[in-house]
């Protein structure tokens, strides 16, 4: 396991290149000071947190924006995932980059994984739902399977969240603390 851990000198620092974008578009932490958003929300909005990729706050991020993701036809998943960024401290940028995982490229993968654990969840054999989905998808959009995909969806997005959240606070190590001369 040694060998996934991150050398302890590594820190994470995002290219110039995406910087300077952000900046000209308005996220930076300067251009947000005296704005309507930064009297709204106060301060927490220009937490280094929710800007720079840490340890602690990108496995927030993952914790909470991953459950948000995975929520099928969630509409402002991603003003969702912003909010709850900004009241736990997570990386606004990954739970931004998070809600682009459910897609409607990725719906045949992601609706039927939902509806196959929301089916095992209430009771129902894996073997037979992998075989009624493997004939045919269509059921999951019927009004029968809409609390399947749901339970399916909270369910999956809470282990993944959880499982997510414990491997980058494993594998992420943190440069031990300099000693002052």
């Amino acid at each position: 396991m040694r060998w996934l851990a991150v050398p302890i000198d590594f820190v994470m620092r995002l290219p110039l290149w995406v910087l300077r974008l952000l900046h000209r578009r308005r996220l930076s932490r300067s251009r947000l000071r005296g704005t309507w958003l930064h009297s709204r929300l106060g301060d927490r909005l220009l937490d280094r947190a929710l800007w720079r990729p840490t340890r602690d706050s990108i496995s927030r991020a993952w914790l909470i924006g991953m459950p948000i993701t995975l929520i099928p036809f969630l509409p402002i998943q991603s003003l969702i995932a912003c909010a709850v960024a900004v009241c736990v401290r997570g990386n606004v940028l990954l739970c931004i980059a998070l809600q682009f995982l459910s897609t409607p490229l990725t719906a045949p993968i992601h609706l039927p994984a939902c509806y196959l654990v929301g089916e095992v969840v209430q009771g129902r054999s894996p073997a037979a739902v992998w075989q009624h989905l493997a004939h045919s998808a269509d059921p999951i959009f019927t009004g029968n399977a809409v609390f399947s995909l749901y339970l399916g969806a909270v369910v999956l997005g809470a282990v993944v969240g959880l499982a997510g959240y414990g491997l980058i606070r494993l594998v992420w190590r943190t440069p031990p603390a300099r000693p002052k001369p």
